[in-house]
């Protein structure tokens, strides 16, 4: 057959209602396509398009006025039916996309057990991109394989644990079913998601493609070959002692694998036919589903981009952002992100050592959200596990994501979504902090001492000391005090990538990590 969908095209699959329906693939011939929705036998719109030079095609329908279903998408190529996808809905179309804990799945996260066994029936719809880093046979055979799948008790357990409690907290707002692309590449940094004439525009973006090229280059096509090789074995070993495992404790979490089997097999060898080389998920996997027509975006990645570009992250972020938005032709697309968890090896704590990456990362994160339109950051820093780069509580980052979309997306009225954060730091006998957000009061859930309030305080010199904090009267200020500091220049909360995040509101929304200067005297303007 000379004309092909791509695979996210399947039975059961769920389409933006309310926007137009894209459908796009590829014919090795020259070729009119008819795309038509039905709905029980009639023909609901209509579209026709011809093959660009390159194959490709895209057919564009009329959107649909409401949710609801099923419907029957006919693909005709020269008035030859050339594909029949059957019990399509009109719904609510999320991009669950990033790194490794995106993509942890629900069965293996906390409280699994329980909570999976209660699901029952659901409205919830997900298709899985297959996570490669070339475009070969491999990834063909793996996206003919995909499908859209029914989620419930029996079939949630591979499913993004995040996009899962996401979907349920929608799900439960709407009369719609809710369909969940998930586009994951574990241990994936910033620059493998946007393409490398995207990256090549900002100065951060090319410090990224430099610094993997350097490292390709330590290795000889040869020595490289062989390396991965090599890492490929021990990868196939523990992938087959740890599904023995899963078939003995299939809830069994990433910590407790970890304990039982030791860690996986990780970094892979690095050189030119790496599967995490800049631009690898963008063309491998965003492309293979762009432009399909979304409601939004949720994202969580960031982790492995504190080995060393911490500080390039956010002009990097931004970039592929404004990329996505062009490839799904939405420049309003929404974009809802988890900001990082806590997170230290057990290494560095041991020694005492903190390089600051992931604070700084973090910040990154919150200027992007801060700078760029209709994008939000849900606050996770109190979500974090000591040398566990893969927490196992998955719904505390999918509820406050769904939040931010019930808010800003949906419009719910009354939704505590805006995470406490600094709006006011002035000088005084101490220092008094004002918050802002979406909340009434405040709460610091230590003894309020110095070691453990989250706070610190410096001088001109630079120094941070740990501040004792109070929650004064109105429930939305801050105290704090430091005698070691007799004029605070500078003060911090939760800036640090492992430690106390005690400062909360009193909906459980936790307080967002900063660092500022001290500018004004208490009653300055």
């Amino acid at each position: 057959m000379a004309l092909k969908l791509n695979g996210i095209f399947r039975d059961r699959m769920v389409f933006q209602w309310g926007a137009e329906l894209r459908v796009f693939g590829y014919s090795d011939k020259t070729c009119v396509i008819r795309c038509s929705l039905c709905k029980d036998g009639e023909e609901i719109s209509t579209g026709t398009c011809g093959t660009e030079q390159d194959g490709s095609f895209l057919v564009c329908l009329e959107p649909v006025d409401e949710p609801g279903g099923p419907y029957e998408i006919r693909i005709l190529e020269d008035d030859i039916v050339a594909y029949e996808i059957r019990d399509a809905y009109a719904g609510e179309v999320w991009l669950a996309a990033g790194g490794g804990n995106m993509d942890y799945p629900l069965a293996r996260s906390e409280f699994a057990k329980f909570i999976m066994p209660k699901i029952g029936k659901t409205e919830i719809r997900y298709y899985k991109v297959p996570a490669f880093g070339h475009m070969n046979e491999a990834q063909a055979k793996a996206e003919a394989e995909t499908e859209w799948i029914d989620i419930n008790s029996e079939t949630a357990g591979q499913m993004s644990a995040v996009a899962f409690y996401f979907a349920r907290e929608i799900e439960s707002r709407l009369d719609s079913k809710i369909g969940i692309i998930q586009c994951c590449a574990t241990r994936s940094t910033i620059d493998n998601w946007q393409s490398v004439e995207s990256l090549l525009t900002t100065k951060e973006g090319r410090t990224y493609i430099r610094d993997f090229d350097d490292a390709a280059s330590e290795l000889t096509p040869e020595e490289y070959d062989k390396e991965y090789a090599e890492y490929l074995e021990k990868y196939r070993k523990y992938n087959e002692i740890l599904e023995e495992a899963l078939k003995e404790n299939p809830w069994m979490t990433y910590p407790e694998a970890d304990a039982k089997l030791g860690p996986a097999p990780w970094p892979a060898p690095i050189g030119p036919k790496s599967a995490r080389h800049p631009g690898s998920a963008f063309e491998c996997m965003i492309l293979r589903i762009a432009p399909y027509t979304l409601r939004g975006v949720i994202f969580y990645q960031g982790e492995a981009d504190t080995d060393g570009h911490q500080s390039e992250y956010g002009h990097v972020f931004e970039t592929m952002i404004k990329e996505w938005r062009d490839v799904f032709f939405d420049d309003q697309l929404p974009f809802i992100f988890c900001q990082l968890p806590m997170y230290i090896s057990k290494d560095r704590k041991y020694m005492g050592f903190d390089d600051m990456s992931w604070p700084l990362l973090r910040e990154q994160q919150q200027i992007v959200a801060i700078d760029m339109p209709n994008v939000y950051m849900a606050v996770i820093v109190d979500c974090g596990e000591f040398n566990n780069l893969f927490p196992s509580d998955k719904k505390t980052p999918g509820d406050r994501l769904a939040l931010l979309a019930e808010k800003f997306v949906y419009g719910f009225e009354k939704v505590d979504a805006v995470s406490p954060f600094i709006i006011d730091a002035r000088r005084g006998e101490g220092v008094e902090i004002t918050f802002g957000g979406d909340y009434l009061l405040l709460n610091l859930t230590t003894g309020f001492g110095p070691d453990d309030s989250g706070f610190e305080i410096a001088g001109e010199d630079g120094k941070y000391y740990p501040a004792e904090a109070s929650v004064d009267f109105d429930g939305k200020t801050i105290l704090l005090s430091c005698p070691l500091v007799e004029f605070p220049s500078k003060v911090r909360y939760a800036f640090f990538s492992y430690g106390p995040t005690p400062l909360h509101a009193q909906n459980g929304l936790t307080a967002t990590p900063f660092q500022v200067r001290i500018d004004k005297d208490l009653g300055g303007v």
